[in-house]
């Protein structure tokens, strides 16, 4: 196996053990995820490859199916010496001896690879995988061959993605100016980003007169920003602590973090609130689309 530029398994989130201090985990982007499983019959919350910017090459060791969604890339399957393409975001099935040729992502960040059956994983906390690594699968029946009609989930792009959030639970203590700051953006994602949380760049959020940054540490879950002293926010993402000591001025609606988990570094990003119930139909119509668009 050729392990792309950083390749990990992910299973589904972790519910219920916040407590121990254990973050949630599970895929930056769930959504996209759980399409390449459905694709390959698979459960939701079997595990998968997650690969940033390049997606990895492999051989299968028998027949699999197997279907990749997210980050766009010129998939090659090698048989025979012959060289089939490999369409994203559909079921195909790979013989034993078959080479997956994985590459360079052309937009997005994040790519997922299922394969029928899933991985075996015991890891509380997934590593990246190496090069020459065997990964152990879980049996699987022949799927049905499906594909994606269309992509309830396209990739962020134009000048800034635009990211919807609800009020957060700290946000008196930010002037009306550090809110405009906020919301008028833009900032851009920085290259010290990782599955821990998105830091941005950009106008600096201004506290109210006698306030800053520092709050008695609460519990956090991934979506929430938050504001260090220095003004400049922190979106946390699916390995985010469990708690922290910052004040959190918005909520990332969950319907919109799949778009964040494929900001680049260097992407530009803009917040925009809505209400709680918006971001509630936001999310049933997500999920909505990702039952209509598999065919």
């Amino acid at each position: 196996m050729d392990k792309g530029f950083w390749t990990i398994p992910v299973s589904g989130a972790r519910h219920g053990m916040e407590r121990y201090g254990v973050p949630r985990g599970g895929p930056m982007d769930q959504c996209r995820c759980v399409l390449a499983n459905r694709l390959v019959g698979n459960d939701d919350g079997a595990a998968a490859l997650e690969a940033v910017m390049v997606l990895p090459s492999l051989r299968f060791l028998d027949d699999r199916a197997f279907a990749v969604v997210g980050g766009r890339c010129d998939l090659r399957l090698i048989r025979d010496g012959r060289t089939v393409p490999v369409p994203l975001g559909q079921t195909v099935l790979a013989r034993a001896g078959d080479e997956l040729r994985g590459g360079p992502m052309g937009s997005g960040f994040r790519g997922y690879l299922a394969v029928s059956g899933g991985i075996r994983t015991a890891s509380l906390r997934p590593r990246a995988v190496e090069a020459g690594e065997r990964l152990a699968l879980h049996p699987a029946a022949r799927p049905v061959l499906r594909r994606m009609a269309w992509d309830p989930l396209p990739a962020p792009g134009g000048e800034a993605a635009v990211l919807r959030v609800t009020e957060g639970v700290h946000g008196a203590r930010f002037s009306r100016e550090g809110l405009a700051a906020f919301y008028g953006g833009p900032y851009r994602c920085t290259a010290d980003s990782d599955r821990m949380g998105l830091r941005l760049s950009g106008p600096a959020v201004a506290f109210c007169p006698g306030s800053d940054g520092n709050i008695l540490s609460e519990g956090m879950m991934p979506g929430d920003i938050q504001v260090a002293s220095d003004g400049q926010p922190i979106l946390m993402t699916a390995d985010c602590q469990t708690v922290g000591g910052y004040a959190k001025i918005a909520h990332v609606i969950a319907a919109d973090l799949p778009a964040a988990a494929q900001l680049r570094p260097g992407a530009a990003v803009r917040f925009r609130q809505v209400t709680m119930p918006e971001a509630q139909a936001a999310w049933r119509k997500l999920w909505y689309q990702m039952e209509r668009c598999l065919l």
